[in-house]
Order: structure tokens, then sequence, then C-alpha cells
């Protein structure tokens, strides 16, 4: 990934702030509902027999490398044992793992799979925590930061289930740019002069430092164009929007979203689109940080190609950076290996990374969960937990600039040139605060999330963004939409 690169302590705060939370209270919710205490083990794989089929979503430079390496690790230590790695596109993911879940096919075996698709694949995938009774899988070396997505809950708010894994760190979206850019001192001599801040990524906490400089580069035709916002009609949109939406949510009363405090305040995300009234599920999208959130999106994009001309998803973020038309990008962690590699890319060994504005950034793990209809279940736990076993991990580490899940991973991976900037991190993932991990976990009921809910949204603000409704028109509109299609899981 070329040179070590060190994020500045400005960002470490703000990163603090955005995933301090999730943290020690998941680990206590599964204590308290029967789970089991950490177990250190070491898995052996030998004299194992069987085949399995693992899906992964495509897209991601690192994670499809690393799921083949491993399966062919796990093969050649166990000869006994088969393993197809199955890609599918991102957008066909979720409809490829229901028909075979729903249909009780026993292939495949393995799923992977991102947050935003728990809620829909969670309650067709296997519980997971009796392998953590087994000591196959080792709780304490997971975050427990990450493990939410991965949760359901009965009525009082305790874990009754863990429907996968979490394998893959991603931190997301950041702020990556060229450094060449900011550090030029007239550059920011002038910059200082007419807006009164900092030239300076690491230092812009609020969305409208972000404009302002974006503003700045494009009137100085430094680059083509001085920034690249998601706003894909797959996903990419509906993940740049919680980004934005949360750091008004935390001032907004109507939304019930935690402010932050002293023990610090709760990772952005998905839960923050619902509450509960009067024992009801409803989302808070309608709440006047909606519409503040939409407006602000709006301006983020203003500076790229429009919608309809070149949408903004995960294979534009992450291949039209490293063109070097673009000084900034707000992107994955895991495209930072391919921004550095110096084949492809134009800007690699001169990036940055910063936070978000506010608290934005937050944390993306991917998850891996099994198929409850498999014949071979234990094979596909053994499978996982190989897959996160250090040694695995370093060389993911070293040969794809994977990133690593667990405590011991990122430790390991904070060794390797491509990956040390994470080191930074693993700090923060140890010492976090969870509000409430009911409210937070209301997401995961809403079964029909991504397959119904999802589109709704996209469309709407895709609408917006082409001038086609009002800010306040298209946040009523989704609101009444989805609580016309929500599915409720009991």
């Amino acid at each position: 990934m070329g040179k070590k690169r060190a994020i500045s302590t400005i960002a470490i705060i703000g990163i603090v702030i955005v995933i301090a939370v999730i943290g020690i209270v998941a680990y206590y919710a599964m204590e308290n509902r029967g789970g089991t205490s950490p177990t250190t083990t070491t898995t052996t794989t030998s004299g194992l027999n069987g085949s399995l089929t693992v899906l992964v979503p495509s897209g991601d430079p690192t994670l499809l490398p690393y799921v083949q390496m491993v399966a062919n690790d796990f093969m050649s230590k166990n000869p006994g044992v088969t393993i197809q790695v199955q890609p599918v596109p991102f957008g066909q993911l979720v409809s490829t793992a229901l028909t075979s879940l729903r249909n009780q096919n026993p292939s495949p075996d393995l799923i992977i799979y991102y947050p935003s698709q728990a809620s829909t694949l969670g309650p067709y995938l296997l519980d997971v925590r009796p392998y953590f009774t087994k000591g196959v899988f080792n709780l304490s070396d997971i975050p427990p930061s990450t493990l939410l997505p991965a949760y359901l809950l009965d009525s009082q708010g305790g874990v009754v289930k863990i429907s996968g894994v979490p394998f893959q760190q991603v931190f997301g979206y950041v702020l990556i740019y060229q450094k060449s850019i900011f550090e030029n001192q007239t550059l920011a001599n002038e910059f200082k002069s007419k807006y009164g801040f900092d030239f300076d990524p690491t230092k812009w906490d609020t969305w409208d430092k972000l404009i302002d400089g974006a503003q700045f580069i494009q009137s100085q035709n430094i680059t083509k164009y001085a920034l690249l916002f998601p706003d894909g009609l797959t996903q990419s949109i509906f993940n740049g929007y919680v980004s934005i939406f949360y750091t008004y949510a935390i001032n907004d009363p109507c939304t019930q979203v935690p402010q932050s405090s002293q023990q610090g305040i709760p990772v952005q995300g998905y839960w923050a689109f619902f509450k509960l009234v009067n024992k009801t599920i409803v989302p808070t999208i309608n709440c006047t940080a909606g519409v503040q959130a939409l407006e602000t999106y709006k301006q983020l994009i203003q500076f790229q190609p429009p919608i309809d001309q070149q949408a903004m998803e995960y294979d534009q973020l992450r291949d039209l950076f490293l063109t070097g038309d673009y000084a900034m990008v707000a992107a994955w962690t895991s495209f930072i290996p391919i921004y550095n590699n110096a084949s492809l890319s134009k800007v690699a060994g001169n990036i940055g990374i910063a936070p978000l504005p506010s608290v934005a950034t937050g944390q993306a793990p991917t998850f891996i969960g099994i198929n409850p209809n498999s014949k071979n279940p234990d094979l596909a736990a053994d499978f996982i937990a190989f897959m996160t076993t250090a040694q695995e991990y370093k060389k993911g580490a070293e040969l794809y600039g994977f990133m690593p899940a667990t405590f011991s991973g990122m430790e390991v991976a904070a060794t390797v040139n491509n990956t040390a900037w994470v080191a930074n991190f693993i700090p923060l993932l140890k010492n976090m605060t969870i509000p409430n991990l009911q409210r937070m976990a209301l997401v995961n009921y809403i079964s029909n999330f991504f397959t119904d809910l999802r589109p709704i949204f996209i469309n709407t603000v895709a609408d917006y963004f082409r001038g086609k409704i009002s800010a306040q028109d298209a946040v009523n509109y989704i609101e009444q939409q989805w609580i016309n299609l929500m599915k409720v899981s009991s």
C-alpha cells in the first residue's frame, strides 16, 4: 500500500466520537442472555471432510481475493475438503441468498453479507452462538461494536440470535484526499485568508467546511473535480445519506437519537432511522434532521457529474479517484490498497485520511453466516474459524491490504506496511460504551428493510437530486411508504 499512513490527533478524536459506542454492552447482552464467557481456543483443521460453497458479493477489491485465498489454504490443509467460492454482484446478493434460504436449499453453505443486508438475511441464517459456547469462535477477540447488525433481540432487548461472524473491518466513509494539494502553502494561505479556517481536511468538523473546501478547489481548477461523494442508485446513496443524517439527528429531539456525553455517543448507522413510539417502530426520517441531511447531501454532490450522467456507486468511488481527477473522495477504507497501487493509481503515495465532519465516519464490518440447511454446518464453522486466524489475516494484509475484524487480526495488520494505518483505530475499538442496545437493534426487526424500504428511499432521493421533488416532500413520501411497507418480525 506504500508508506505507512498516520492519522492526525484531530482525526483520531473525530473517529473516536464516531465509533465510541457500541462496545461493551454487546458482550454483556450476550452474557445476560445465556451466552458464554470468552474462550480462547486453537482451531485444528486436520482430517476434515466435505464440501462447502461460499456466496461472496463482488465489488470490494480485497474481499473476494481474501476469501479465495482462505479457501485455497483450507483445502491445502484438508485434502478431503472442497470449497467453491461463488461471486455474485452486490445488487444480486440478497435475492440469490434469500431464494436458497427460503427454499431450504443446502447451498450456499456460507453467505457473506453487509450490515444493510443483515436484517433481511439474519432471520434465515443459523444462530452461531453455540459456536461461541464451544470455543470455535473467540468472542473476546471480536470488537463487540461490530456484532450489532448480527443481533436479533426479543421484546425485552435480549439477544436471541447472532446471525453471523464479522471477519472484515471497514471504516467509512472516510475522507481520502490528495496530500500534495493541501500541503501547498500558497493555497493554504489563500484559503485561510478567504474562509478563516485551515486548509486541512483533518480539521474540518462541519459539512459547511468541507463544502467550502471543495468550492475553493473547484474555483482554482486544481483538479477536474473537487469532491467525489457517493450517490449510486444501488446502495451508496443509502449509505451516503445515513452518514449525513446522523450528524443532524443527534441535535434533533424528534429523532430521539442520544446526544453526545462524556461517555461518548452511539455510532452512526441505520438504527437512527427508527424509534419506538407506543411499542410501535416508526421512522425518524421525517424529522427536521431528515430534511437538513438531504439539503446538505445535494450540496456535497455538486462537484461531480450529475447523477443521471454518472451515479457514483462503489465501483465508481473505487476507480475514479485513482485517476487523479478528484481532489477528495468519501470512501471506504477498503479502497485504500487500490488507491495506493502504483501500477493502477495516479495518487499512489499521495493520499491522506481524515474522518468525515462531525460524527459521520463509522464502521461497516463484513459478516459471514451459515445456511441452517447446510449439510456441513460444523465444517462451515471450522472454515470461519480458520478465516479469522492471525496467520490468514496477516497473509491477507500483506497480499491484498485486507483489513481484519478481530483485535488480534488488526494488531497483526498494524505490523504490515500496507495496513499499518489501522494501529490508530485499535485503541478506539477497545474503549467503547453503548447506550441502548434495544434501540440500536430496532432496525434488525424490519425484515424487508433492504429489499423494500431501501429502493423507495433511493428512488425518492434521486428524484430530489434531479430537482423533481422538494426535500420536505421527499422525506414525507419516504416516511409514508416505509410505514405502509414495513414488515416487522416478532
